[in-house]
């Protein structure tokens, strides 16, 4: 995304009313959460509360990284799904202000404003990580290129109108954001461990254009909706687990005393650590937001020691918490156990913590240059 192309528009929203109206959204989006969940459907109340709310533009219209990030958390407390859903939206859409026709970026503008909902079909089931690096080749045609093949993850791939889109071009890899049309078949393979609303289908491209006129000039300088947020992901979800275990623990009695299981030191010790995790992941998250507001050279690089931090904690956090609750929390009437369930995802997101690992560890002892803007 680039600030040059960036529409300079007059911010309609404060910071502190962007973080009410995505409090707001998450009210909703917890209230069918465990159904969504059970069911693998699309939370259809998150897409039509978002497509009416001024957070899906707040991105376009000023809002700063630092913001940014918190709602993808706020939601995401809400419905780990939605705030992933959303997230790989504003990711995608966004990218239209990379188009190299300014007729085009204006179109793609409004279609984005009134709720067009869009996909991420970069990944490839034999990429890995390497989601930016894609392997299938298109072929030239008239007005572009045609590309076969298949795309996987493709979260929210049933809602969205349009896709962004990689493939080797003439040896190269390229972006476009195209039309997801009849030539894209979905094929429904959901049945996950967690994140089971997000219906990240795979997709088969079957002669698909990918025209000229929407290949992207991206900038790999400028931030990236999707690398700052997912560490918001998994906040968001640790702090719903927080959440969970402090209360159960107040409401939580044994007999023969008939005393709060929060009495016990060993749950206060549990919830402290717990506390403790989560602060040191948000820290972290807020350090590598405030970077990419200021374009700190390093901000890369703090984003990616955020989702590590960030994805780890979820992880230990729900796991404490379910071990907290006992077999009560084992049992689908608590939500602890779909929120440890999605916590899951986070390490195995791109890049994993083991892929940025290997990477930042050669960078900082100068076996290849370190990732700056």
């Amino acid at each position: 995304m680039s600030d040059a192309s960036m529409p300079q528009l007059q911010r309609t929203m404060s910071d502190a009313d962007c973080l009410a109206e995505a409090e707001r959204i998450q009210r909703l989006l917890a209230e069918q959460a465990a159904r969504h969940d059970r069911e693998t459907s699309l939370p259809d109340e998150g897409f039509e509360a978002m497509a009416r709310s001024p957070l899906n533009t707040a991105l376009l219209e000023g809002a700063s990284w630092l913001t940014f990030g918190r709602i993808v958390s706020i939601l995401s407390r809400g419905s780990a799904s939605f705030g992933t859903l959303w997230l790989m939206h504003q990711g995608s859409g966004l990218a239209f202000l990379a188009l190299p026709e300014p007729a085009l970026v204006a179109s793609f503008n409004d279609r984005f404003r009134q709720g067009a909902w869009f996909g991420n079909a970069l990944s490839e089931p034999t990429s890995g990580n390497m989601f930016l690096m894609p392997h299938q080749e298109a072929r030239r045609a008239e007005g572009g290129w045609r590309l076969s093949g298949a795309k996987r993850f493709v979260s929210g791939s049933e809602r969205a109108s349009y896709l962004l889109t990689n493939a080797v071009c003439d040896g190269q890899p390229a972006f476009f954001l195209i039309d997801k049309d009849d030539s894209i078949r979905v094929e429904d393979v959901w049945d996950t461990l967690g994140m089971r609303a997000t219906r990240s289908q795979l997709l088969h491209f079957q002669d698909t254009l990918l025209p000229e006129s929407r290949r992207l000039r991206l900038d790999p300088s400028q931030p990236n909706p999707i690398a700052l947020g997912l560490p918001w992901i998994s906040i968001g979800i640790a702090e719903a687990a927080l959440a969970f275990a402090i209360s159960y623990a107040r409401e939580r009695k044994l007999p023969p005393e008939n005393r709060a299981i929060a009495e016990m030191q060993w749950v206060q010790f549990s919830v402290a650590e717990m506390s403790l995790r989560l602060e040191a992941a948000r820290a972290l998250a807020m350090r590598a937001a405030i970077a990419t507001d200021q374009r700190e050279p390093d901000f890369p690089v703090l984003q990616m020691q955020a989702k590590v931090v960030a994805n780890e904690a979820a992880v230990a956090i729900t796991t404490a918490a379910m071990e907290l609750a006992g077999g009560s929390g084992y049992m689908r009437s608590h939500p602890i156990e779909r929120y440890l369930r999605d916590a899951m995802s986070g390490p195995l997101m791109a890049w994993s913590p083991a892929v940025i690992r290997d990477f930042l560890g050669k960078a900082l002892l100068g076996l290849q240059p370190p990732p700056q803007a």
